[in-house]
């Protein structure tokens, strides 16, 4: 069907309404376009429609024509659009292998995505997670893929390796498109390409990377060296590269043979560190049986020397350098060995170095025994760990380890039963220090368990989850907890949030509590209230008291007084509006009320507060919701 007299139509349609409809009559063109469509009229009841509409504007009086052109124009626009298509001349050929495939997306749903890959600037990332975790299906298409690979050598690092781990997912679709143009002496997209190609072939890369290798320079060429290490049949040309290449490119060759299994390997390696002895860090990942045996054995000979002799400064740290590479090596072998240093720790404690001042190598290593079993599950070397404290119970650290090692392993009742009396619920009146060392080992030990709401579970660090909850008794014991002070987590920060400086004690018994438990919830609370008193930190303790369903209410507005300056309408308003989304209306209101009749307000707000407050409690009153921050903010605009 020839379509044009309709698109004449449309046109002169347009003209006509921005000429003024006045002009109808004289416009001999619209009646010369409204002939041509009348073959069209009989073809179909639309087009039957818009002819009437035609003759009708063509014949009405001049007050009327301008409503009945702008209804026949949009008549005429929406058919218009339905018929509309798009197309180039010539025949269709299929897209080139690896360029990604035809998805029915519009280029304002991709447009997003592809900015966010081919341009610069802030909040590109955000874009292409949130597309990547809600449409991966994006990221195949012909128009995306190739921006993606291109984004491999994105100059904002982590968004390059946001696309190396895209990619990588993505899987064999994008090789061809990775392989194509390649540049073996090229920037760090083609390091990236390596790595994503490497990662998708594994050994299938080995002819690749073979080919390329001659001609890859710098960055590209250990990032090809490193690639041919997950093929074990590189194993004779890595030895060989081992004596020639230098500098970066030789690490990335010893990086690959690390992964490697065999005898010419372990006598590589064997050799390597005798002479460089600081290259042991490379054996960290691996678990094979010649790298355990090197590192254990090259450990308890260091230690055996510095039992005799003083160590230097440069001692001291090969030293820990060959700790580090212990990793997370938990074979017969290294079993062997922590019950060597065990049946040697009080000896190991006592080495000085040359100025007589200690390395702690002693606790270097029981950091590292701790950090294997968090991370590896269930085995020889945890039920090694899980006796540990009743061997040598005169060593407190080892505590720290058996402790947890129960945690993974049995019954929770059973734990409780034999490790809670360490936590002191009255002052000790004999073998006080003691008795008070290790009920801060035991401290700093829950301090590393959490309950996970998402998982229903508790979790220890590393990730793995405890054998059982944990007995509620813990919760009760941590309330009535006696000598509470605990050293802050290394690396926490002591103001999370509000200026606040929470001691560590209560963070620990927080990540502990389960808010879904009732029982839980009925000795938490209490205790809150009372350290809200005590410290007079009003939004940590108000807060956890909001979020398990109590308040604050009777201490808030004297202990948000005690500090109006840290008060800014914000915060008062963020807090007071979790409130609302916990607590009835009636409570909230008397929290809103106590802080006002405190003057708790920070002054530079002070006008804010009395108006913003009795307004919201009226609205609440009304039976409406707590109102949102701009309500707040200008409240007296």
């Amino acid at each position: 069907m020839n379509l044009q007299p309709l698109y004449d139509v449309k046109e002169r349609l347009e003209q006509a309404a921005i000429a003024g409809a006045g002009l109808l009559g004289e416009d001999f063109r619209l009646q010369r376009a409204a002939e041509g469509l009348k073959p069209l009229a009989g073809a179909s009841p639309v087009f039957g429609k818009i002819d009437a509409g035609l003759t009708q504007l063509l014949s009405a009086p001049a007050a009327e024509r301008a409503g009945l052109l702008l209804d026949l124009l949009a008549l005429v626009d929406a058919v218009a659009y339905t018929q509309g298509r798009t197309g180039v001349e010539g025949e269709l050929s299929p897209m080139p292998a690896g360029q990604g495939r035809y998805l029915e997306l519009s280029y304002s749903q991709l447009h997003p995505l592809l900015s966010a890959l081919t341009t610069t600037g802030g909040g590109r990332m955000e874009i292409i997670q949130t597309v990547w975790e809600n449409h991966p299906e994006f990221f195949t298409d012909y128009r995306v893929l190739p921006a993606l690979a291109a984004g491999l050598g994105d100059s904002y690092g982590e968004i390059s390796e946001l696309n190396t781990t895209i990619m990588k997912k993505l899987g064999p679709t994008s090789l061809p498109l990775l392989k194509k143009d390649f540049d073996p002496a090229g920037n760090r997209a083609m390091v990236r390409r390596v790595e994503v190609i490497s990662a998708i072939e594994g050994t299938e890369a080995t002819p690749w990377l073979r080919e390329i290798l001659p001609q890859a320079k710098k960055d590209v060429r250990a990032a090809v060296l490193t690639a041919l290490g997950a093929d074990p049949e590189n194993i004779p040309l890595l030895l060989e590269l081992a004596q020639s290449e230098k500098g970066a490119n030789r690490d990335a060759v010893l990086k690959a043979l690390s992964g490697q299994d065999g005898e010419a390997v372990a006598a590589f390696w064997e050799k390597e560190l005798e002479k460089h002895s600081q290259l042991v860090k490379l054996l960290e990942p691996s678990n094979a049986e010649w790298a355990i045996q090197l590192v254990t054995s090259g450990l308890r000979a260091q230690l055996e020397k510095h039992l005799n002799t003083r160590p230097t400064k440069e001692e001291c740290q090969a030293f820990n350098s060959w700790c580090w590479s212990i990793g997370r090596k938990d074979s017969p072998a290294m079993l062997d060995f922590w019950k060597w240093t065990e049946a040697h720790m009080e000896a190991i404690d006592q080495i000085r170095d040359e100025n007589g001042h200690s390395p702690f190598m002693g606790v270097t290593l029981t950091d590292r025994l701790l950090e294997i079993m968090q991370h590896t599950g269930p085995g020889p070397l945890r039920d090694y760990c899980l006796t540990l404290w009743d061997r040598r119970p005169e060593l407190s650290r080892y505590l720290y380890i058996s402790f947890q090692a129960a945690l993974l392993s049995c019954p929770a009742a059973e734990v409780f039963d034999q490790y809670a009396p360490y936590i002191l619920t009255e002052e000790p009146d004999q073998d006080a220090e003691r008795k008070k060392t290790l009920n801060t080992v035991l401290l700093r030990a829950l301090g590393e368990v959490w309950w996970y709401p998402q998982g229903k579970r508790y979790n220890l660090y590393g990730g793995q989850s405890a054998a059982e909850p944990l007995d509620i008794r813990w919760i009760e014991r941590l309330t009535q907890a006696a000598c509470p002070n605990v050293p802050r987590r290394a690396g926490a920060s002591p103001f999370a949030y509000y200026w606040e400086d929470v001691p560590e004690f209560d963070r620990t018994l927080m990540r502990l509590v389960n808010p879904e438990d009732e029982r839980c919830r009925e000795l938490v609370i209490p205790y809150l209230r009372k350290r809200l008193e005590e410290t007079g930190l009003p939004y940590h303790y108000s807060r956890w008291l909001i979020q398990l369903g109590g308040s604050p209410r009777g201490i808030f507005g004297k202990t948000m007084a005690k500090n109006p300056s840290a008060n800014h309408l914000y915060v008062v308003w963020q807090l007071m509006y979790d409130a609302g989304q916990v607590l009835p209306p009636e409570e909230v209101i008397a929290l809103l009320e106590e802080f006002l009749e405190a003057g708790a307000g920070r002054k530079q707000a002070l006008a804010k507060f009395q108006k913003a407050i009795p307004w919201t409690v009226e609205q609440l009153r009304a039976g409406n919701p707590f109102p949102e921050w701009d309500a707040w903010e200008k409240i007296d605009k």
